[in-house]
């Protein structure tokens, strides 16, 4: 009897245990469940908002979190706290907390929201996952990242350089990028669009770190001199390459970079100089010398980040117009006018306006480049600057005499005077590292067919150069749609090329595979 006594306590014993396992494993598998990025509307009595909160599990078993919401900083680091059957979220400076539990199959948190003077019922949806670089052979795969801002000390800026370095969330080291942005500043704006800064977001989320420097004399680095060579620049680019080596959480021997315009060609620049990176990505780099590519631009005259009105308006002009056509179109086919008729009709009214565009940027071209001329050719300052303010007032009737002035001042510019100066071909020979050229077929400020054959030509020598062109995306990478909404004023941000992020991401993933 005692025997059998003993024997079901035993059992009761193995089986308690089995199920206090059980339970540990299940209640380990629900917290697993939560990684990952959850969103919902937060009804507040200022309207409505969006709140968003991504949510990665650590190795040593901690659980980090970050939220977006309107009223707070991007990515706010949030303290949690894990119960058995509820989770607890604190925004512990901004004064906010979300007590939630787990329902609908752990696919919805659900809960109260607090912040001061104000609670509410709040619920998120799990967004569904999003692949990553971890996919393709990175270790460091994120939805969620944190952002913290920087200084960088560059032998030529002795304040140091301001910006801002995005980290996964988890364990590293990760590989790392550095961008440089288009412009001489190297502010990276576009009129309201910024391709960087969507990198940035979009490099982070796959796996990688991604430093971004404010330019000299802009935002944080506000109180540095702007540049007045391409030498500070390049120190500058070297600097943040060694920043990031230097940083912990950085794969040292996967540190690359990537440039879009002159920011590219920055980065040919840098990358033909000891240590090179571990990679290279250039978007929309110029393969012509300094001159034949201002020429080119239509908002050479522009201040930096100001968007060219003129350009915007013929852009405008052109979508009302074929907008028209269109229209028309379909009244004739509903007239019953044949198809292939009206198709005729359309294709020559666009045939008239890129024949009209075709003549208004060589009419442009060669007004600028005779402007240019004058100034390479003109060693006195005062002189040039009078020249070219007068040029600029024949050019621009309706243009201020004293923003002529500042203007003519500007492309006189010891700055300036050295991108004239300056020939990429000079430095394509010295480059070695696996280096990946992109350009937008419909780019009109660095034309493809003029400057992409001579990259691929002083870049010969290296055998570890893809070279791309992306049907109908124009220099910021925007696809036609995407750039007539932007020129129409009916987006004011619009999203870069899904094809061009892809092809970085595709490309890149292939150089930092551990």
């Amino acid at each position: 009897m005692k025997t059998l006594r003993y024997s079901l306590i035993v059992s009761a014993l193995i089986s308690l245990s089995s199920q206090l396992s059980l339970f540990a494993h299940a209640e380990r598998a629900t917290k697993a469940s939560l990684a990952g990025q959850w969103t919902g509307q937060l009804e507040t009595p200022g309207g409505i908002q969006r709140v968003s909160i991504t949510i990665a599990e650590q190795r040593d078993g901690n659980t980090l979190a970050l939220l977006n919401v309107a009223a707070a900083p991007q990515n706010t680091p949030l303290r949690v706290v894990n119960s058995p059957d509820s989770v607890a979220f604190y925004a512990d400076k901004a004064g906010y907390r979300f007590m939630a539990q787990a329902v609908g199959a752990g696919k919805r948190l659900r809960g109260q929201w607090q912040q001061p003077g104000f609670r509410t019922t709040l619920v998120l949806d799990r967004l569904p996952a999003a692949p990553t670089l971890a996919a393709s052979g990175l270790k460091g795969k994120t939805l969620a990242y944190k952002t913290e801002e920087v200084r960088v000390s560059s032998p030529s800026a002795e304040l140091g350089l301001g910006g801002s370095l995005s980290m996964p969330l988890g364990t590293g080291p990760f590989p790392a990028v550095v961008l440089l942005a288009d412009g001489s500043q190297a502010t990276g704006v576009t009129g309201t669009y910024n391709l960087l800064e969507e990198l940035a977001d979009y490099l982070t989320r796959q796996g990688m770190a991604v430093l971004r420097l404010d330019g000299r004399s802009a935002g944080r680095s506000a109180a540095i001199p702007a540049a007045t060579s391409r030498h500070e620049l390049v120190a500058d680019a070297q600097s943040a390459l060694t920043f990031l080596r230097s940083h912990s959480g950085v794969d040292p021997l996967r540190v690359g970079l990537l440039g879009h315009g002159q920011g590219a060609n920055l980065a040919l620049q840098v990358a033909a100089l000891a240590p090179t990176p571990a990679f290279l990505v250039s978007l929309g780099a110029a393969g012509v010398n300094g001159q034949e590519l201002l020429a080119r631009q239509t908002g050479l005259v522009n201040q930096p980040g100001e968007p060219d009105t003129a350009q915007l308006a013929w852009d405008r002009k052109e979508l009302q117009l074929m907008t028209l056509a269109r229209r028309e179109a379909r009244k004739q086919l509903a007239a019953g006018v044949p198809a292939q008729q009206v198709q005729v009709r359309v294709a020559q009214e666009q045939l008239r306006l890129n024949a009209e565009a075709q003549k208004r940027s060589d009419a442009l071209y060669k007004r600028q480049y005779a402007m240019l001329e004058i100034i390479r050719q003109t060693s006195d300052n005062a002189q040039a600057q009078a020249i070219v303010a007068n040029m600029l007032k024949q050019f621009y009737p309706s243009l201020p005499s004293a923003t002529a002035q500042q203007r003519a001042a500007q492309l006189t510019s010891p700055w300036c005077r050295s991108l004239l100066a300056y020939n990429p071909q000079a430095d394509l020979g010295k480059v070695s590292c696996p280096t990946l050229l992109l350009h937008g077929t419909a780019d009109s400020q660095v034309l493809p067919a003029a400057n992409l054959p001579l990259l691929e030509k002083g870049l010969k020598a290296n055998k570890r150069v893809s070279s791309q062109t992306l049907e109908g995306l124009n220099h910021d990478f925007l696809a036609p749609a995407s750039a007539q909404a932007l020129a129409a004023g009916t987006e004011q941000r619009p999203p870069a090329s899904a094809d061009a992020l892809d092809a970085v991401r595709e490309w890149v993933v292939q150089q930092v595979k551990p």
